[in-house]
């Protein structure tokens, strides 16, 4: 074995096949290390007939089964972890992963796309989290609801939003050392009115209040209040221009 390998792997230590593959002290080894290593790149060809039934499946089981499963499994049961839940609920991959003591009042016609978090920040008293009529809530939003979230109507909400009401932990370190929560101040509502529109990976932070048919651009952090139709963003957000009022404002 050469020196400078000696000093990593002792001598008389016993490998495992992997670890000699890896290591390639051997020809043996180098050749199937080789092997390996093409196998990896090698490019199946369609097969037509079989990888169209294995395609016809994937899609069956996407589309029919998943629909199922929302339907008489995941739809009830969110419906028994709400406090209410109008009808025309309809939930796309799966159930939010509810956490905590969280009061959950859904509006009628309400959208939930899949893999999101809703959580109650803190311990013990309850948290609320209210969505309105006619609501989509996107894929992968995480809502933490400090005091309470409370999104409107006819709200949209893209993918991978934040809504962070609960700080987690205060700023002095040695209290965070000692696992002390954040205190009053470390928390706040949160409030979406009718009609917002929220856009990709923003971030919306405790004691904010966007306005009535507000657009938040993608990837924006808000930390203070938006006006009703405006546009914001950046990081902090700030107004970026003014919506004029439809008719019948």
């Amino acid at each position: 074995m050469p020196a400078h390998n000696r000093a990593f792997f002792p001598v008389g230590e016993r490998l495992s096949i992997k670890d000699r593959i890896w290591r390639r002290e051997s020809a043996f080894a180098r050749l199937i290390h080789g092997a390996l290593r093409k196998g990896s790149r090698l490019r199946v060809p369609v097969i037509p007939v079989v990888h169209h039934l294995l395609l016809a499946e994937l899609k069956f089981r996407k589309r029919v089964l998943c629909t199922i499963a929302s339907k008489f499994y995941h739809e009830p049961l969110l419906r028994m972890m709400c406090k209410q839940a109008g009808p025309g609920l309809l939930l796309y991959e799966g159930m939010p992963k509810i956490m905590g003591n969280l009061e959950v009042t859904l509006g009628r016609n309400v959208t939930l796309s899949g893999e999101q978090v809703w959580i109650a920040g803190g311990s013990g008293h309850a948290r609320r989290l209210e969505i309105g009529d006619d609501t989509y809530v996107g894929h992968a939003v995480q809502i933490v609801a400090g005091s309470s979230v409370s999104i409107g109507k006819h709200v949209l909400v893209a993918n991978r939003v934040v809504m962070n009401g609960y700080d987690g932990h205060p700023l002095d370190p040695l209290a965070r050392a000692r696992n002390e929560p954040p205190g009053p101040d470390g928390e706040g509502p949160i409030r979406l009115e009718d009609f917002c529109w929220i856009g990709n990976d923003a971030m919306i932070l405790k004691n904010v209040t966007i306005g009535r048919g507000a657009v938040v651009a993608a990837g924006s952090l808000v930390t203070r209040d938006v006006p009703p139709l405006t546009v914001v963003a950046g990081i902090p957000a700030r107004t970026v221009r003014e919506i004029p009022a439809p008719e019948g404002w």
